[in-house]
């Protein structure tokens, strides 16, 4: 039987995914006001190639994301933006390839009797407005994946926390 190294750490957390993320900055956050002598050492280990892989995109209020991050500029973050213009489109099935219930096809057969009366363009019809749980104005359209990457050299830059991609987890010792 080998023997293992081992390593001690007061947080370890398996997988870098957004909540991950936002848990570890707001531990950092915590960590660096209290300004104690001796800092937690906190480990998260990432079973990716690399932090933000196989996630998509996402269009968000970012409430949690401003709270996480007072000072952000999303201008910072690739692949982000402010949400600046919102509207909400239905969209008809061009060529009938997609599963709709037959509820919807019923509706894409009775728009597309008035597309001369209708602002369809692109085989798409401008609702005309959009309901309040929709509402982004403010907000970020972002990918996960870049956004999770950027918080990752956030968290790093910050020595407060140590991301291992690239290393599985079987099982930790208590």
């Amino acid at each position: 039987m080998s023997e293992r190294l081992a390593m001690d750490a007061d947080i370890v957390c398996v997988g870098f995914g957004p909540a991950t993320g936002g848990f570890l900055s707001t531990v950092a956050h915590a960590s660096a006001c209290a300004s104690s002598a001796c800092p937690p050492n906190i480990i998260c280990y990432e079973r990716a190639d690399d932090i933000g892989f196989g996630v998509s995109g996402v269009v968000t209020r970012a409430r949690g994301i401003r709270a996480s991050f007072p000072d952000l500029n999303p201008a910072d973050i690739p692949m982000a933006a402010e949400v600046r213009q919102e509207k909400v489109l239905y969209l008809l099935d061009p060529i009938g390839a997609s599963r709709r219930s037959l509820a919807l096809r019923a509706a894409d057969k009775l728009i597309r009797a008035f597309r001369f009366a209708l602002p369809i363009e692109n085989h798409a019809l401008e609702l005309p407005y959009t309901p309040e749980f929709l509402h982004k104005q403010g907000g970020l359209v972002l990918s996960i994946g870049q956004f999770n990457q950027w918080v990752g050299q956030q968290l790093m830059a910050s020595g407060a926390v140590q991301i291992w991609p690239a290393t599985p987890v079987v099982a930790a010792a208590v």
